[in-house]
């Protein structure tokens, strides 16, 4: 079978890297990847699969059953892009002003199509195959809408996959974590409101600007003083807005930022000082503040028992040296969270990473990868889909 499947990746080369390039031409934001999704649910009913668009917005779910019954699994790719400006210079460099696939989506809708062709091409399996092809990861969250949309449903999920091309791994690697992933993500949005005026006569002024400049300083605090350094935990301020004239002091600055957390206890920490930091501020300057906490994404922890299974899978596969289990989660946030609420599931990172080409890193202007790695990923996450089906009791 293993033979049968690698032969049969090998041949949908060609149409594997295309459908990545048509994809990183034409990028597409958030839940508005209707082109992408269009081409996904063509491709998707050639194939022979039963088809449902629209979810979520754009988002596609292919169900392929086999020739009897069996063990339902699922495999989630993301399809949406960033708003960056691209700087690669490929011949299929985006079209699309100000908006570029940073984050390797394109490759990985790619792989779920071609997955997707070499599941239908062999179709001698029992159980079935469900491929959600999901919009808006980076942003505003397409997981959550499409897990209440029913995908996971009729039939009942049992097992799903993620996967994501990760630039801090070498090529050829794949990379496994037992437990927390990805860390959570809750996002912050401050306004300090002062009493604007002449630049010039400041005492008469409560000026937000310097509130803010020592607010910027005092989050700093919250990882260095107020959490174990052994728990990962990440605060930034990521914007600042405040003021449009040299000699006016503004009424109002905003900042907004990010809290990254693998443990729930550190994120009460943050979310605690951090209101704490902006009261303290507002006496201090005489100023008044709102303060609005958006819960985004849970940490991503991946199932041990289907992690196991796809370690011995895949070490078999590939060798147990092309397989690392990962030492630290990433603060980087995952809405794949979403499905893992909701049925066993385990991610792999995908290495793209070599020194003389491919060191970029993710949400960066330069990213692309070696589109050699779509075709391993193909005949890895196919294998190990046909695995699960024939050994569903992980």
């Amino acid at each position: 079978m293993a033979m049968e499947l690698e032969k049969s990746v090998a041949k949908l080369s060609n149409q594997i890297i295309g459908w990545r390039r048509k994809i990183h031409r034409q990028p597409e934001l958030g839940l508005e990847c209707y082109n992408t999704a269009a081409m996904v649910s063509e491709q998707l009913q050639k194939f022979g699969y039963d088809v449902k668009t629209g979810i979520a917005k754009t988002g596609v779910l292919g169900t392929l059953h086999g020739t009897g019954p069996g063990p339902v699994v699922a495999l989630r790719v993301d399809m949406d892009a960033l708003p960056i400006e691209e700087q690669t210079e490929l011949p299929f460099a985006s079209e699309i002003e100000g908006v570029m696939h940073a984050c390797g989506h394109d490759g990985h809708t790619a792989i779920g199509l071609g997955v997707a062709a070499a599941l239908a091409q062999i179709k001698d399996f029992n159980g079935t195959v469900k491929l959600i092809f999901q919009p808006g990861e980076e942003s505003p969250g397409g997981a959550k809408a499409m897990v209440e949309e029913g995908v996971l449903e009729s039939p009942r999920v049992d097992a799903l996959f993620g996967c994501h091309i990760f630039p801090s791994l070498p090529e050829g690697i794949i990379g496994l974590r037992y437990g927390t992933m990805t860390a959570g993500n809750d996002e912050f949005i401050i306004v300090l409101q002062g009493v604007g005026g002449h630049a010039g006569y400041p005492s008469r002024c409560s000026d937000p600007i310097v509130a803010a400049g020592h607010l910027i300083l005092a989050v700093q605090t919250i990882v260095s003083r107020s959490n174990d350094p052994a728990n990962p935990l990440v605060v930034s301020i990521t914007e600042i807005n405040g003021g449009n004239r040299f000699n006016i002091i503004p009424d109002t600055v905003t900042l907004k930022g990010t809290i990254r957390s693998t443990e729930e206890h550190s994120r009460e920490i943050a979310l605690q000082r951090l209101k704490e930091l902006v009261e303290g501020i507002k006496h201090s300057f005489d100023i008044q503040y709102s303060l609005q906490i958006i819960a985004k994404d849970s940490p991503l922890i991946c199932d041990q028992e289907l992690t196991k299974f796809t370690e011995e899978i895949l070490g078999n596969l590939i060798g147990r040296d092309r397989v690392k289990l990962i030492g630290n989660s990433s603060m980087g946030s995952e809405d794949l969270v979403n499905f893992s609420k909701v049925v066993p599931t385990t991610y792999l990172r995908i290495g793209s990473y070599e020194a003389n080409n491919y060191v970029h890193n993710l949400h960066t202007p330069n990213f692309d990868f070696n589109e050699q790695i779509l075709i391993d990923a193909t005949y890895i996450l196919s294998h190990l889909i046909l695995q699960y089906l024939k050994h569903p009791d992980v």
